[in-house]
């Protein structure tokens, strides 16, 4: 379809017009919408100019806000411990410049009613604020005073802080926010008008001013935005930096540490750089690291973007653990999804609260009763006590709360002890008493009770701590061992303090009666041996019988006491001369000769009896008793069933005695001890093979000493136990020496019964063989045949035998001999005692004897030893009954080392033929 256009002048012109009219409608539009942008874009700024100031307004007053309050919180922080119930933080001025910008805020918000609604939210929680900061504060100053701390005060105030920093950060946030709508809204008009203007050719220079106005304009908004973010900047930075709380920025997706203040740095003991290159989880112990990434992931997810932590354990750079009370807020921070935390040293306070959680269950579990008391005027007002109190005193513990201190005691208030601990209680003093008292069924019990003062920091007396503890038993337990005290049980015989108080009464009586008084000391011979053959049943009973005896020939007014062990102590009185007095000692003495039979055995116990007499001999009863126990000494060293008066000499001889022991300790560290040694010859062969070790003692004001006298003594105190170790090393380390050139060498060395007896001796032995580095197998340890009767005396042996040490048995025949024993032990030697090699030539029994002895131990296996031959005729008859090694005068006596040593150099020259006439 075709259609056909016009053409000529006309149809031109009318084009012109046409196109001038809508050039010219162009223009005049182009000029409207000029004029209409310019217009519009006038009003349009001076709208956003006023809500751009009044949002920089609205966010400077919530600046002060934030600054009012973090003062107000850094006020409390540095008051707290000081004296004082009410804190520092909320001053007059400051309460009232708080209420002038909520004023102004509230005028402010007053188009916006979610606006309204947080900021009534946030004024409520600032009233709120105060008083808890001032109960918290009352709760720490009372803490001075011995009362325990309101942790949850503390807590409560911290939480109300934490939600007044959540919405002002909330409304922050949203005026940020809306300054930055303010800021993209005025930039794209400034690009509408700028299209516009460009548009609107023909007002260009209009639309120029209009450009270049609101381009102006637009500059003074971000220059505005700016200011406001800087100084926003500023304050936080300033508030973050010197908070004395410690807090931490970090990526809630890296856990990295993105910024920390000082007090963080302090806290946990290392510097910023060293913080800001590890992560948050690493602040936690390592099994607490896991939970702590559980609990971040449920508050991101949550949508909660502040609150509280709660009490966390952190740890220190140096990998102590503390504990921390941590708020938290998510925010943005450098480009990053971040977490604000503020963790708060609770260290302290955990660790008071474990302390007294660990107090008071201790006190709880104490099995004695514990009240305390506080001072109010002059009453002791009970405040706490345990659950012991209740089941002694069987007053509830709810029912005593608040009650007087001695009114739920039970007790005499104005007896002596209530009044004594009344006195230390005003006194503010500590004491203890025994006390009678009653339960709350009436019934009485004894306790031990003692007080003492709780004072505060300042020394003052606050509280009364009361201890005490059923003693009832104790108490009946004292009271029979008051009864049993003077009594023997085994014997019911007076012991030996009944003794001293019957002689203390029974001395003052014959003073004034002209009396005399026998003390009559019996110990038996044979005690030991009945304990050690038939056991202590049979000694018990041996005991008894023998109290029965003493005590039935008593006369009128006499008693017999148990002194010690085997001891019996008699007491006669009367106006008898001495001889008649040692002649009743006789007759008790004969009494305890009768046999006593137990499980079929007769026993014949025997007694020594040593008498001393007031007041011939002393005029007090611990004097005379120890004359008594001199004379009954005497009488044992006479021999079995001997009877001694005291006298002058036996007094010297015990002081001598004593005198000896002490000089006997000091006689090792002195040197006064040496060592002798005494050739073994062996028959056979003619030559010395061994040696017996003596020890001699030389005193610097008596003079040689035998080992007769002092070695007994250092038998009864102990000392023969160090003496003993001091001989055996001496002689290991000379044999030593002689192994040297003669290697078969053997010295033997006497073990005392008392240091075998030692539950030590086996590693004492072993200790100075290492020490002294002499070979086992030239030592030989002589025992003597009552060693083999003592307990676990043939596994020590054997245990010697074990580290090749030889044996032998001393004395053999002379003791208790027993071919029982000797076949349980094999010993190394058998040295036949010198009494049978002396009788030989006037006993025939003797002779045989050693035969007999000779024949075993060449049987057995055994060498034997023939001791003390002094005479030729003692040596041929051993010669010829088989006897291979001889120790006596008639070969050579003890000798020092040196001259010890000749006796080894000259090798064979004792020969047969030098021994013997009948061979030569």
């Amino acid at each position: 379809m075709n259609v056909e256009t016009p053409h000529g002048p006309e149809a031109k012109m009318s084009r012109r017009r046409r196109r001038f009219g809508v050039v010219a409608a162009l223009t005049i539009l182009s000029i409207c919408l000029t004029l209409g942008v310019i217009s519009n874009a006038t009003s349009t700024r001076g709208v956003a100019d006023n809500r751009l100031r009044k949002a920089l307004t609205v966010t400077s007053e919530l600046e002060t806000l934030l600054a009012l309050h973090m003062a107000a919180n850094t006020d409390f922080l540095r008051g707290v411990g000081a004296a004082g119930y009410n804190s520092r933080a909320w001053p007059i001025a400051r309460a009232a410049a708080v209420a002038g910008v909520y004023d102004r805020l509230e005028d402010d918000f007053a188009a916006s009613q979610e606006a309204m609604r947080k900021l009534k939210e946030l004024r409520r929680l600032s009233a709120m604020w105060p008083p808890e900061l001032d109960a918290a504060a009352r709760s720490i100053a009372m803490a001075g005073n011995g009362v325990p701390p309101d942790p949850y005060l503390l807590q409560r105030a911290n939480e109300t802080l934490s939600s007044i920093m959540t919405a002002l950060t909330s409304l922050r946030s949203q005026e940020r926010n809306d300054i930055a709508q303010m800021q993209f809204t005025a930039q794209s008009q400034l690009v509408r008008q700028k299209i516009s203007l460009a548009v609107s050719v023909a007002s260009g220079a209009l639309l120029l001013f209009t450009a270049l106005f609101m381009s102006h304009r637009a500059a003074l908004a971000r220059s505005g935005a700016r200011i406001v973010a800087y100084e926003s900047e500023r304050r936080f930075k300033d508030y973050f930096e010197h908070h004395p709380v410690a807090m931490l920025i970090f990526d809630v997706n890296t856990y990295v540490i993105l910024t920390a203040n000082a007090a963080a740095q302090r806290q946990y003991g290392t510097s910023f750089e060293q913080l800001i290159s590890t992560r948050m989880d690493l602040l936690r112990p390592a099994e607490d690291a896991e939970i702590f990434r559980r609990d971040l992931r449920g508050y991101i997810e949550s949508g909660l973007r502040g609150g509280s932590g709660g009490l966390r354990r952190h740890k220190r750079d140096d990998g102590t653990i503390i504990y921390v009370d941590v708020a938290f807020h998510l925010l943005d921070y450098a480009g990053c999804k971040a977490c604000f935390i503020s963790a708060r040293d609770v260290t302290g306070h955990e660790r008071a609260k474990e302390e007294l959680r660990v107090r008071s269950s201790a006190l709880e579990a104490s099995r004695n009763a514990v009240l305390i008391s506080c001072k109010r005027a002059d009453q002791n007002v009970i405040i706490y006590a345990n659950a012991e109190f209740e089941r002694i005193t069987g007053f509830a513990v709810a029912d005593v709360i608040g009650a007087e201190h001695w009114s739920v005691l039970g007790c005499n208030v104005s007896s002596a002890e209530a009044r004594s601990i009344q006195s230390m209680m005003r006194s503010d003093g500590e004491g203890a008493v025994l006390l009678q008292s009653h339960r709350r069924d009436g019934t009485s019990y004894w306790s031990r009770l003692a007080v003492a003062p709780v004072l505060n920091e300042q020394g003052r007396p606050t509280h009364c701590v009361t201890v005490f503890n059923d003693v009832s038993e104790t108490i009946r337990y004292q009271d029979q061992l008051r009864m049993q005290a003077h009594e023997d049980p085994l014997t019911q015989l007076p012991n030996r303090l009944g003794l001293t108080s019957r002689m203390a009464h029974m001395f003052g009586r014959a003073g004034d009666d002209g009396e005399r008084i026998a003390l009559i000391f019996f110990d038996l011979d044979n005690f030991k041996e009945i304990n050690d053959t038939l056991g202590h049943s049979a000694g018990d009973v041996v005991l008894r019988e023998v109290a029965r005896r003493l005590s039935t020939y008593l006369p009128r007014g006499a008693f017999v006491a148990r002194f010690a062990g085997d001891e019996f102590v008699a007491i006669v009185h009367g106006r008898w001369d001495i001889d008649c007095f040692l002649a009743f000692a006789k007759e008790m003495q004969g009494l305890l000769n009768d046999d006593v039979v137990f499980d079929d055995k007769v026993i014949g116990p025997q007694a020594c009896v040593g008498i001393a007499m007031f007041p011939d001999h002393a005029r007090d009863p611990e004097t005379l008793l120890k004359y008594a126990d001199s004379a009954m000494y005497r009488a044992k060293s006479l021999g079995p069933n001997s009877i001694q008066i005291f006298d002058e000499a036996i007094e010297f001889e015990r002081s001598e005695r004593a005198a000896l022991a002490q000089d006997l300790r000091q006689a090792l560290t002195a040197g006064a001890f040496s060592l002798v040694y005494q050739p073994r010859l062996s028959l056979p062969i003619g030559k010395v093979n061994g040696f017996e070790a003596l020890l001699r003692w030389n005193d610097a004001a008596r003079g040689p000493i035998s080992p007769t006298v002092f070695v007994p003594i250092a038998e009864e105190n102990g000392l023969i136990v160090q003496i003993g170790e001091w001989v055996l090393d001496q002689a290991c380390r000379q044999t030593k020496i002689w192994a040297r050139q003669h290697p078969d060498i053997v010295v033997s060395v006497n073990v005392s019964p008392v240091q075998f007896a030692r539950a030590d001796f086996l590693s004492a032995v072993a200790a100075i063989l290492e020490r002294t580095g002499v070979n086992p197998r030239n030592i030989e340890l002589e025992i003597t045949e009552g060693v083999l009767m003592t307990p676990r005396s043939l596994a020590t042996l054997r245990a010697l035998r074990d580290k090749r040490v030889s044996i032998a048995i001393d004395d053999f025949g002379s003791g208790y001999s027993s071919l029982g024993y000797v076949r349980s032990f094999m010993a190394d030697r058998l040295k036949l005692d010198m009494s049978f090699v002396q009788g030989i030539g006037k006993s025939r029994a003797d002779e045989v004897i050693v035969k007999a002895v000779l024949a075993m131990g060449r049987t057995l296996g055994m060498h034997v030893v023939a001791e003390g031959v002094e005479t030729h005729e003692q040596l041929q008859f051993l010669i010829d009954s088989g006897c291979e090694e001889i120790q006596g005068y008639w070969f050579a006596r003890p000798t020092d080392p040196t001259s010890a040593s000749l006796y080894l150099e000259r090798g064979h020259s004792y020969g047969r033929s030098r021994l013997s006439p009948r061979t030569g």
